[in-house]
Formats: C-alpha cells, sequence, structure tokens
C-alpha cells in the first residue's frame, strides 16, 4: 500500500479525526492552489467580455458605413447642407473627435468649420402622370442624420416641409449603440470624409478597467473621455492605453456625383 493511501486509509477509519493543525493546513494548500486558478479564470470571462464587445464595435462601424457608402452611391447626387442640421449635436461632435483621445489630429482645425453632421441624397425619378399622359421627371430629397443627441431632440428641421418629397431619415445602425458622425468633402468635391464615433449604450455606468463601458448619449461619450483625458494627466503609465468600449473611425472614398452649384 502506498504512503498516500495508508494515510488516507487512517485518517478515515481513524477515530481521532484530525487536528485543527491539519485542518487549516489541508485548507491552505487547498486555497493556494485554488485562488491563483481561480484568479485566472476572472481574468480570461474578463479579458473574453471586453474582446466581444470591441470586436462587436467594430462590426457595427463596419455595418454604419457601407450603410452611408450606398446611401451615397445609390443618390442620383448628393451634398452638405449649408448649416448642421442640429447645431448643438455639431458641437458636441466636433468636441469629441478634438479629444486626444480620439487620436491626434483626427479632425483638422480646417475641417472643424466645413464639417455637417448629415448630408442630403436627390433622387431623379421618371413618373407617368395619368392626366397629362405623360412622362415626368420626380425628384426626391432625403435629409439624412445620425440618431438626436438625446431623446429630447427633434429629427428633422422646421425650416424644411417634410412631405413625399422632402424626406427625414436616420442612417441605419443597432439602437444598441450610441452613434454620431461628421462629414466632410474635399476642395473638389471628388472625396467625402467621414468621422464617426461608436460606443455601447445603456445606463448601468459600469466601469471595467478603469473606462466606462456604456453610455446614454453623445454627451455621456464627450464626459467621460474628458475624464479620462484629465485623469491620465497625472498618470503616464496609462497614457497609451486605447478605449476599449468608444470606437473613432475616419475613412473617406471618392465620389462623382457630389451636387454642384
Amino acid at each position: 500500500m502506498s504512503l498516500f493511501r495508508k494515510f488516507v486509509h487512517q485518517k478515515i477509519f481513524n477515530e481521532r479525526g484530525v487536528t485543527l493543525v491539519e485542518l487549516i493546513v489541508a485548507v491552505g494548500i487547498f486555497l493556494a492552489i485554488i485562488l491563483p486558478l481561480s484568479s485566472i479564470y476572472i481574468s480570461g470571462i474578463s479579458l473574453y467580455d471586453r474582446t466581444r464587445i470591441e470586436t462587436d464595435l467594430q462590426n457595427e462601424t463596419d455595418f454604419i458605413l457601407s450603410n452611408i457608402l450606398n446611401t451615397v452611391q445609390d443618390a442620383s447626387y448628393f451634398e452638405l447642407p449649408n448649416d448642421s442640421f442640429d447645431p448643438t449635436r455639431h458641437n458636441t461632435l466636433v468636441a469629441i473627435f478634438k479629444n486626444s483621445l480620439a487620436g491626434k489630429s483626427l479632425l483638422p482645425p480646417e475641417d472643424e468649420g466645413k464639417s455637417r453632421d448629415g448630408l442630403i441624397t436627390y433622387d431623379l425619378k421618371l413618373a407617368y402622370d395619368t392626366e397629362t399622359k405623360k412622362q415626368q421627371s420626380m425628384l426626391k430629397r432625403t435629409f439624412y442624420q445620425f440618431p438626436q443627441l438625446s431623446s429630447g431632440d427633434s429629427q428633422s428641421n422646421p425650416n424644411i416641409t417634410n412631405d413625399s418629397n422632402n424626406v427625414w431619415k436616420t442612417f441605419k445602425h443597432d439602437e444598441g449603440y450610441v452613434v454620431g458622425g461628421l462629414f466632410t468633402v474635399t476642395e473638389h468635391n471628388d472625396k467625402l470624409t467621414i468621422y464617426l464615433v461608436v460606443a455601447p449604450k445603456g445606463k448601468s455606468g459600469t466601469i471595467r478597467n478603469g473606462q466606462k463601458a456604456e453610455f446614454t448619449d453623445l454627451n455621456d461619450v464627450l464626459h467621460e473621455l474628458n475624464r479620462l483625458q484629465t485623469e491620465r494627466k497625472s498618470l503616464a503609465s496609462s497614457d497609451n492605453e486605447p478605449l476599449h468600449f468608444i470606437r473613432f473611425v475616419k475613412t473617406e472614398f471618392a465620389v462623382n456625383n457630389m451636387k454642384n452649384g
């Protein structure tokens, strides 16, 4: 009989039981084994959850960009509005993209004034007029914008009539995300640049790895960026820590249907 089996046999059939010292030693050995394993397990779960959120953010960003690209390419022509649809939202987005945590020079100073928070598409179609019995051209104008800054904001402009020829729409996106963006065009109207921010939407205010993981709106995103920026000024070791729950994208693509004049 091996020494281990002999030891177990003695303890089981020995009515004396175990002493307090033996019990403490056994518990200590158990904790010495289980605690490191628990720490590794918890860290693995946290890393998996964070990676999943980051992957979902990237997928949602790609979906929104694809939708914008299709919207522009499918239109007869498009243009940026003379002024932003919502000045308050525009100012909030400019502040977000100018924050150093969004990336150095993400929104150049020269693009701030000419950036817009939406765009306008024009669709020219032929329709048969039953009265004149002739084909007539119909021009439909659609105003595209991102979701409102907060639940109380309007998704339309009171100066523009909302009818069959003037329609307001929101870019397609998952309602589980806070989304905002700005547009600029080059001097020759041959390239459209999109600045996009996407973050998980929620009211829990959960903090993970020192960063807020859910946001109620764009103002909440800006507040978190300012908080982290202030905090990191005194913590040089975390200066390069990436943002795990806020995704920024700047992309441009060539266009040939920009409205001139």
